[in-house]
Order: C-alpha cells, then sequence, then structure tokens
C-alpha cells in the first residue's frame, strides 16, 4: 500500500513500529504469538501508528501446561507491574483515566492529542488460545481504520466516531472480522506454534453462525450506522447480531463484488482523501444506499449452513 503523507495532524500509516509493554512476568510464549501474528498481518499489509499493545495479565488466569511452549526467541517488550502499566498508559495519552484491566476483554483506543492508539489483551490464553491470532488482527484493523480514517475536519466536526471518515459501526467491526479470519484461513502458519487453527470448516461455520443471528435479528443493517446506534442496539443486546454479525455478512459480499482481499483493502488507499462514503463509492463501484438494497437481497437469497461446511455453490463458498 502506498505511504500517505504524514503530517503532524495526521496518523502515521505504513511504517510506524508497534511498541510492547507487558506485565511482569507475563508468559513469554503466548507473547511471542501475538506479537508474530502483528508482524506477520502488518509485514502484508503495512504499518500504523503510534501503536502502543498492553498485554496484561490478570488474577483470573489459569495456566495449564502445553508442550509447544518452548519456542522462545528474544521479546521486545517493556515489562512491568500492573500498577506501573497503568501509569504508563496514561502517561502516553497524556490523561489521568481509571483503568479497569479485569474485564478479560480486548479492544483498542485511541488519542487525538497525543496522537496515540492503544490496544489491551487482557483475555486468558488458556481460556481461548484462538484470540492470541484472531484477536490481534481484529483489533490491529481497528488501528488501520483509525489511522487510514483520520482527518482534523472530521473531529472539528464531532464525526470521527460517526460514518464520516472511519466509517459507519457495522464497517468498522464487521471488516475488522471478516479481515481477521479470513487472512487466518489464508495463512495456516500463524497457528504452527499453537494447539488450535482455523480451516475452512471453522470459517464457515463462523461466516454460517453469524448469517444465522443477523437473519434472526429481523433488523437491517442500516440500523448500524453511528455511535448512537450502537447505544441504542445495545439496550436492546442486538449489538453482536446488527454491528458484528451483519457487518461481517455485509463485508463478505463486499469482497466477492471486489473479487479478493487484496482488493477488498485497496479501499483504505482512497478514503484519506475522500472520506468514507466517497472513496466505498468509488472503490466498490455503487453507492451506499445501493449496497444497503443489493445486500438485503443477498442475506434473502443466502442460505445457512451449520451441519456442514458450505461449498463452492453457496452464499460464501467462494472464499474456499
Amino acid at each position: 500500500m502506498k505511504t500517505v503523507d504524514t503530517s503532524l495532524d495526521e496518523f502515521v500509516t505504513n511504517h510506524f513500529k508497534p511498541v510492547y509493554y507487558v506485565t511482569s512476568g507475563y508468559p513469554e510464549f503466548w507473547q511471542l504469538v501475538y506479537q508474530e501474528t502483528i508482524k506477520h498481518f502488518s509485514d502484508k499489509w503495512g504499518q500504523v501508528g503510534p501503536l502502543y499493545f498492553f498485554l496484561i495479565q490478570t488474577n483470573s488466569w489459569h495456566p495449564i501446561a502445553n508442550s509447544k511452549q518452548k519456542e522462545i526467541k528474544e521479546l521486545k517488550s517493556i515489562q512491568k507491574p500492573n500498577v506501573e502499566l497503568k501509569q504508563e498508559y496514561n502517561r502516553i495519552i497524556n490523561q489521568n483515566q481509571e483503568i479497569n484491566w479485569d474485564s478479560g476483554e480486548h479492544g483498542l483506543s485511541w488519542s487525538i492529542n497525543p496522537k496515540a492508539m492503544l490496544i489491551a489483551m487482557t483475555m486468558s490464553p488458556y481460556e481461548d488460545s484462538i484470540q492470541f491470532v484472531l484477536g490481534p488482527i481484529h483489533e490491529y484493523m481497528h488501528a488501520y481504520q483509525t489511522a487510514y480514517g483520520f482527518q482534523p475536519k472530521a473531529v472539528d466536526s464531532n464525526q470521527m466516531g460517526q460514518a464520516l471518515w472511519r466509517g459507519p459501526s457495522w464497517w468498522m467491526e464487521g471488516s475488522a472480522t471478516l479481515v481477521s479470519s479470513l487472512y487466518c484461513y489464508q495463512h495456516p502458519e500463524l497457528f504452527d506454534k499453537i494447539d488450535d487453527w482455523w480451516d475452512w470448516e471453522s470459517l464457515s461455520r463462523d461466516l454460517n453462525h453469524r448469517l444465522k443471528n443477523y437473519k434472526q435479528s429481523g433488523r437491517r443493517i442500516t440500523d448500524g450506522v453511528t455511535h448512537n446506534d450502537w447505544q441504542m442496539l445495545e439496550e436492546e443486546n442486538l449489538v453482536s447480531q446488527m454491528i458484528y454479525d451483519g457487518g461481517n455478512t455485509a463485508c463478505v459480499l463486499l469482497l466477492k463484488k471486489c473479487g479478493s482481499l487484496q482488493n477488498f483493502m485497496a479501499v483504505f488507499d482512497l478514503i484519506p482523501e475522500l472520506g468514507w462514503e466517497t472513496a466505498f463509492q468509488k472503490h466498490f463501484n455503487l453507492t451506499v444506499e445501493e449496497f444497503y438494497t443489493e445486500l438485503e437481497e443477498f442475506v434473502i437469497e443466502a442460505k445457512v449452513s451449520l451441519e456442514k461446511p458450505s461449498g463452492k455453490e453457496d452464499w460464501c463458498g467462494f472464499l474456499k
């Protein structure tokens, strides 16, 4: 991907090195899995930043023996107790926030002044090891969306959290979910070090579960566009079905239209100059409203397949 203007008014794309902070004594094996996943993906699609990772070990972790946890090499990370890591987190964003790292989650936050994107991973690899491969790419995609979508005019008009530059909520979560799952399917070597995998059966099951959830919601993806939509859907307990599952299904159709993950990712090159909606129209060759209509027809025709993996002729079979 091309390098865009990296003035002080923008985040950096394509050459920023991530910084890793970890809890003192954090398992080196899982640091390695996480960092190698990020390196694998960013070597392909480009680095964004300033980006800081916080890998946090919480009291809820229950380590188990794993025969593969021996392939350790030198890791570049800053190790401190969690109390000091919280202080470092606040120093980076130049604020004094109350930070809760006991939730067992994985997410990205960002600061405008100063420019910084921070990804915190508090999930336990012993409960869900696959999230140390799928999860980093998903959150890195959010950093990607932020870096390519940032514009001072969007901040000035209070649109950074809306659909003007970073894209609708369904796009932000749908593209992060689909790109991470498809990339992992296309690169099985990402799982060489762990006792888990992401083959076509895994990907097909995930895609079809998401399609089923979106269908059962009885709602349209236009209900998951803005930050306010997100808040309203939370009250109805529909964020997962509408924004994540509906967004993932929408991005399957977009990828089908453009033919490959390479072409799908190329839309990001257009966003800094055009904004998300105009970039979408130019890249996918239809307006957002036209896409919404096409998507609903696509969803009606798509048949959920959970008992067996989807075949080539099925709605998502072209990804196989």
